[in-house]
């Protein structure tokens, strides 16, 4: 916004002259706009911002924070391959300048790349090699909430929240809320897959009222998503259903392949529920599977296949012209 309005329309003189030009912004500037655009789940602007960031830096540290950044928002795209080159460039630069710290939080976006796409032996593998590194309780706590949900993805409960617990006791330690908001929303969906949906719903109500108050609108989205879940696990989908057409109307309007497969399968359970409705319940089931196999989401693939397979048969069609 312009520090003077012009009334007449005419561009407003620059304070030092017609021949002044404004000093290049500092590296920092722009990533904290990359964040504000992240957070709002403008992507390409993020990433403008980051590239943008990398131009000013002026240090090995502020080129690897860029790095870091940029492959988060290539992660949220699922262009997996571009944010693991990122992530690993930014290892690289923290690493010439000893930043532990911050070589193990970009070690964590290509944890979270392993986790996204099920492949927890290589996720987990790295998550170990990078705690070892890390220094400060928030960075800590961002690479155990990772090796939580990968063991609540793979059925170890028990493992999980353990896991949680250290990632929220480290939050809290560092004064980290958006860190909170994550935990609130990965405690959600694991309380799910163990099959306590009751519980589920009200942590995800949590996650949804932090994230309101955080701005952090990615973070609320998550947190929708949640809640129609596990309000269609509860037997309820009309509440779900306006919310989770909403949440899925924005992954589509971002091109948020991954997310739009994860809602499809909520839409396909929501389907299911509804008598004459499983032709429906087949067509989310099998666009969120095709959707999944197309970002080499294979644990999501397979688990939407076993959806399609424990659905009933459709009972046979009757013409009404025969007596």
């Amino acid at each position: 916004m312009p520090s003077r309005i012009n009334i007449g329309g005419e561009p407003a003189t620059p304070p030092n002259g017609p021949g002044f030009k404004a000093p290049p912004l500092a590296a920092r500037v722009h990533l904290d706009a990359g964040f504000r655009y992240e957070q709002a789940g403008a992507a390409q602007k993020a990433i403008a911002a980051y590239e943008a960031a990398l131009s000013a830096a002026a240090s090995p540290v502020e080129r690897a924070e860029a790095h870091l950044r940029l492959a988060r928002v290539y992660r949220t795209g699922t262009d997996w391959d571009a944010a693991i080159r990122a992530s690993r460039v930014a290892v690289r630069l923290a690493e010439e300048v000893g930043a532990d710290d911050l070589a193990a939080e970009a070690m964590n976006v290509e944890v979270g790349v392993y986790q996204l796409r099920g492949e927890f032996d290589a996720g987990d593998a790295l998550a170990s090699a990078a705690l070892v590194r890390a220094r400060s309780p928030r960075v800590r706590g961002i690479l155990l909430q990772n090796r939580g949900v990968m063991a609540a993805q793979r059925r170890d409960f028990a493992g999980a929240r353990t896991y949680f617990a250290e990632s929220v006791a480290a939050f809290e330690e560092a004064g980290y809320e958006l860190g909170m908001a994550f935990a609130l929303n990965n405690a959600a969906a694991a309380a799910r897959d163990a099959g306590d949906p009751k519980s589920s719903l009200e942590l995800a109500q949590e996650a949804a009222a932090l994230s309101r108050r955080l701005g952090a609108f990615d973070v609320l989205t998550l947190a929708v998503q949640n809640q129609a879940y596990a309000l269609v696990a509860l037997g309820r989908p009309d509440e779900a259903e306006a919310p989770l057409g909403e949440v899925l109307g924005h992954f589509t309007a971002t091109a948020n392949i991954l997310r739009q497969a994860e809602c499809l399968e909520v839409m396909g359970s929501l389907y299911a529920l509804r008598p004459d409705y499983g032709d429906t319940a087949v067509r989310c089931y099998d666009l969120a599977r095709t959707l999944a196999v197309r970002v080499g989401a294979r644990s999501l693939a397979d688990r939407v296949a076993g959806r399609i397979a424990d659905l009933p048969p459709a009972p046979p069609h009757v013409d009404p012209r025969t007596n």
